[in-house]
């Protein structure tokens, strides 16, 4: 079957367990936290990620590196499709002159000076392991289908909706919507910027917890104290980056949340707090 590069399709895992990470956005320290805690197991568990790896926190390379991991998958987030817009002059041409944001992208401006560090002037390019790291987003899917039949999971950064949701009646794209675009049929242009963009659901609290026909589909991009679902979309980020010192005066209440797709339970690591905390509990609207 040939899958479009835009999506992934991984079977189910029988050996170990999966997890899904939400946006890390540099956070690479609180991930390590929480992998031990869980006692993560690179040869046989899996850990998927809903995206946004870069930008805001301190260790944005790092993050994107995981990329390298054959136990590591991700979807694309929006600030990953900013920096690649941001880098697409250098992309083509191999030269860059300058990090000014000629084309007004908003990169540097949400988070993405941390590319200033490996600028190289006096070659008018990036450093190699920046090159790698802006190769490898380049790489990354805006949709994985993890598993078959009741084990099923889909991986979006922001959301399923659907451009017309406000006439057609159906509110998110099903199962089988995904299943037509895993055989080859294209994702229009305006359902992709929803992938990246979109906060409907999640701003919004007229509709249930769970929507027949579509498997538990794990986001992020919109930020809670709290994983919350809404239409079987289980929303993870809740705001790593804002529990760094400074960054809000209730920052200890945020952090990055790691779920146990088998289990059901999640464990939230933040800066303000040296301890993992552990829940069941999920927001339903």
């Amino acid at each position: 079957m040939n899958i479009p590069s835009s999506i992934r399709k991984l079977p189910n895992n029988a050996v170990g367990k999966d997890y899904v990470i939400g946006d890390l956005h540099g956070c690479f320290d609180l991930l390590e936290q929480l992998l031990a805690h869980v006692n993560f197991n690179t040869r046989c568990d899996r850990l998927f990620s809903v995206g946004d790896l870069i930008d805001r926190g301190p260790h944005s390379l790092r993050c994107l590196g995981l990329l390298n991991e054959p136990w590591f998958y991700a979807v694309q987030g929006n600030h990953e499709l900013m920096m690649i817009n941001f880098f697409m002059p250098y992309l083509i041409n191999g030269n860059l002159q300058t990090l000014h944001d000629i084309r007004r992208t908003g990169f540097l401006e949400y988070g993405g000076d941390w590319v200033k560090e490996y600028f190289q002037a006096d070659r008018e390019c990036m450093s190699d392991e920046f090159n790698n790291g802006l190769a490898m987003a380049l790489d990354m899917p805006i949709l994985l289908v993890v598993g078959t039949g009741a084990s099923r999971f889909n991986v979006v950064h922001a959301e399923l909706v659907t451009p017309d949701y406000r006439h057609s009646g159906q509110t998110v794209w099903l199962d089988n919507d995904i299943d037509r675009w895993v055989a080859g049929e294209e994702i229009a242009a305006n359902t992709q910027d929803r992938f990246f963009w979109g906060r409907k659901l999640m701003r919004n609290t007229d509709h249930g917890p769970v929507q027949q026909g579509l498997a538990t589909t794990f986001c992020g991009h919109t930020v809670a104290k709290n994983p919350r679902q809404v239409l079987s979309h289980l929303c993870i980020d809740t705001g790593a980056f804002i529990s760094l010192d400074g960054y809000d005066p209730e920052s200890s209440d945020y952090g990055l949340t790691l779920f146990d797709v088998k289990n059901a339970h999640w464990l939230k690591a933040t800066y303000g707090r040296t301890n993992v905390v552990v829940d069941t509990t999920i927001e339903s609207r």
